[in-house]
């Protein structure tokens, strides 16, 4: 095999792999979650509408969840400290972890602990704005994380 074709063979393997890559980072392990109507925070069960929600089985970090909570009365959470949201694949519009990030810090919204340790080291967050705009996303807790 002479240079050339080496290269060529090389090279063309190389656009494989990247985009097979691409493809399993961004699309092979998501999946779209089930339709809820419904939402259950604390004790209380909270009507919801515009309900988009991706997760996988993969890895318990993929869910990312965008919904409107109809009614905001008396939400019986406590606040979470330190909500950090991942950002989440580009195809999924909905939800912007750098825009909820800078909303929780300038007030905008609040977040709450949905529920602790949902798996080992993984706490369950939702983000809440005052109109009803919400963003839940699981993210770790001070076990895998240095305070």
């Amino acid at each position: 095999m002479d240079g050339k074709s080496f290269i060529f063979l090389f090279l063309g393997g190389v656009v494989v792999f990247t985009a097979a890559l691409f493809y399993f980072q961004n699309y092979a392990y998501y999946e779209s979650a089930e339709i809820r109507q419904n939402f259950l925070l604390g004790n209380k069960r909270y009507e919801i509408s515009n309900y988009q929600g991706i997760d996988s089985e993969s890895s318990a970090l993929k869910l990312r969840e965008c919904f409107v909570i109809d009614s905001l009365d008396n939400i019986g959470l406590s606040k979470y400290e330190k909500p950090t949201p991942l950002t989440a694949p580009f195809w999924f519009k909905c939800f912007n972890a750098e825009r909820i990030t800078k909303d929780l810090l300038d007030g905008k919204a609040s977040a709450f602990l949905v529920k602790k340790e949902e798996f080992d080291g993984i706490d369950n967050v939702i983000a809440v704005y005052p109109d009803g705009q919400s963003y839940r996303w699981r993210q770790l807790n001070s076990k895998y994380t240095k305070e």
